[in-house]
């Protein structure tokens, strides 16, 4: 990235809002119909089996969503960045959070951003600043059922609360407890549920968003290692990558160590680097690996129901994936970090996964 551009980009970003605000867009919503790109037709398993689960699109960068021939946005977007050459694409996307609607916030600690993409009005934003402070290493982002975002950033050690916009609320307060966040997932109770690699421990805040309790890695096999990303489902069940152990935790909403799903390995149903977890509507559990390029498809017993991708740069193949994100719709966004992009899947719920 060109050191000219990023200054620009904080102008591009107070223009934007002040024309048309992110609140203001985020009422708007991406018809159903639109997600998919209809060159693709990449679905998972391969026929003749029944499909369960559908690449709908691949996200390089602002090129594949601004439309810059029609519209004010598209005009200021080129006027500040420059030509297409000049956008700040991806450089290595991590965690995502998505509203369901085309509102999608990707962190990227590489350059200290992150990206939010409205699918449903074709606008790119940055959101480079919390407060007077200069995000540096973003890795966790998360949306609360009130439409706040949630950033942790590692280096600085801080946990940010922003608008949908992208302005600035308050830094949580950690007691000093947490020293390089990472995964963030929210609960139904706006609970924030937050991974702290340097501690090793998962901290839990409340609605309120003061720190209230510690999930800590003494009362399971091992310990913790390297709990990296996290995750909640409908039942407020806390899971936790624990990346070096190669296997998934999961915990009741006390705290309470229920089980592990997975162990280290390189065929299916065993791990070689856990990064990112999710939970779609019906409780299977998603774990991005991105050693193996795939992420895994498990149920509530740890049951292999299925996996997708490879290594390659095809549409629905991974390179070093990191972040997984499912929405209220069972749509499943990946992080695909070393090809640069973001890509976007469906579960097929109509045809159930046994």
């Amino acid at each position: 990235m060109r050191e000219s551009t990023l200054p620009r980009l904080f102008i591009l970003v107070a223009v934007l809002l002040v024309l048309f605000g992110l609140n203001g867009c985020a009422s708007s919503r991406l018809e159903d119909a639109a997600w998919l790109d209809k060159r693709l037709g990449v679905v998972w398993p391969q026929p003749p089996a029944r499909a369960r689960i559908k690449l709908l699109r691949v996200i390089q960068g602002p090129q594949d969503v601004v439309v810059k021939s029609t519209g004010v946005v598209g005009k200021l977007f080129d006027y500040f960045v420059g030509s297409q050459q000049d956008y700040l694409g991806f450089y290595t996307p991590q965690c995502m959070a998505a509203d369901g609607n085309g509102l999608i916030y990707i962190a990227d600690p590489s350059v200290g951003v992150v990206h939010v993409y409205n699918l449903a009005t074709n606008e790119v934003y940055y959101i480079v600043k919390a407060g007077d402070k200069k995000l540096v290493r973003p890795v966790g982002v998360a949306l609360d059922s009130e439409g706040f975002l949630y950033v942790t950033d590692t280096q600085l050690g801080l946990i940010f609360k922003l608008r949908r916009d992208g302005s600035f609320v308050h830094e949580l307060n950690t007691l000093g407890k947490v020293g390089s966040p990472a995964g963030i997932a929210i609960s139904s109770k706006n609970e924030k549920i937050v991974a702290d690699m340097q501690s090793k421990n998962i901290f839990i805040f409340g609605a309120d968003d003061t720190l209230q309790r510690v999930i800590t890695g003494d009362d399971i096999p091992g310990g913790f290692r390297m709990p990296v990303y996290v995750a909640v489902d409908a039942h407020n069940n806390v899971y936790v990558t624990d990346t070096m152990n190669f296997m998934v935790r999961i915990f009741d909403p006390s705290g309470k160590y229920l089980r592990s799903i997975g162990q280290i390995g390189d065929s299916p149903g065993s791990f070689a680097r856990p990064k990112g977890v999710a939970v779609d509507s019906e409780n299977n559990v998603y774990v991005m690996d991105s050693i193996l390029a795939n992420f895994q498809i498990f149920n509530q017993s740890g049951q292999l129901l299925l996996y997708v991708g490879q290594e390659g740069a095809l549409p629905g193949e991974m390179m070093l994936p990191s972040g997984i994100f499912i929405d209220k719709n069972d749509r499943i966004y990946v992080s695909d970090t070393f090809n640069h992009r973001i890509q976007i899947y469906q579960y097929l719920k109509e045809d159930k996964i046994k």
